[in-house]
């Protein structure tokens, strides 16, 4: 975690987010980190925590070997990839993955995916839109569906948008009470008269 993320809570619940890891050594009862007291194998898939996993994805062992190997999570394997492609809107973020971009940006250290930043930027631009023509709208009726399926990031966009909204309106509205008319019949007739 990076220092300013380090009192951020999204980005602690980003990465308390499942990851499938595949132990490469075996691994003792006493040691086990998925909390069954169980062994674990070695080549068996367990999912992790992202924060546990990373830490032991970046572990050597002294003959330089990993502990685990890190998976793509299935919330951005090549179904919800396709999915986004065809209507990025439709997808339900809160059922694949709460923290969609935090989380996946998180993943671009571990995974080798030359496509899951362009993937997440191309979904990303295109829900922003949808999101700020709502926000804007001021109505909270317009979208309930596609509100309802937005990510934590969306989430608060979303509420920026709206309170950006709402301010905009307050000052258009002060200000209109704050402009008085100016009477032009008054100085043309004082200017007049000299």
């Amino acid at each position: 975690m990076i220092n300013d993320e380090y009192y951020d809570i999204d980005s602690i619940l980003a990465e308390h987010s499942k990851i499938p890891c595949i132990f490469l050594h075996d691994i003792d009862a006493s040691v086990n980190l998925t909390g069954d007291g169980n062994e674990i194998a070695a080549n068996s898939r367990v999912e992790l925590p992202f924060w546990i996993a990373k830490m032991l994805a970046q572990y050597k062992l002294p003959n330089n070997e990993s502990i685990v190997t890190i998976e793509l999570p299935k919330a951005y394997g090549t179904r919800v990839r396709n999915s986004l492609d065809a209507s990025p809107t439709s997808i339900d973020f809160r059922q694949v993955t709460p923290y969609f971009y935090q989380f996946g940006t998180k993943l671009y250290d571990l995974i080798v995916d030359d496509q899951l930043p362009a993937t997440l930027e191309n979904a990303f631009k295109a829900r922003l839109k949808e999101i700020m023509n709502i926000s804007l709208t001021g109505s909270t009726n317009v979208g309930q569906d596609f509100l309802q399926k937005l990510d934590e990031t969306e989430k608060e966009l979303f509420k920026a948008g709206q309170e950006s909204t709402a301010e905009s309106r307050k000052w258009r509205h002060k200000r209109r009470q704050q402009l008085k008319p100016i009477s032009l019949g008054h100085r043309i007739s004082s200017q007049s008269s000299v």
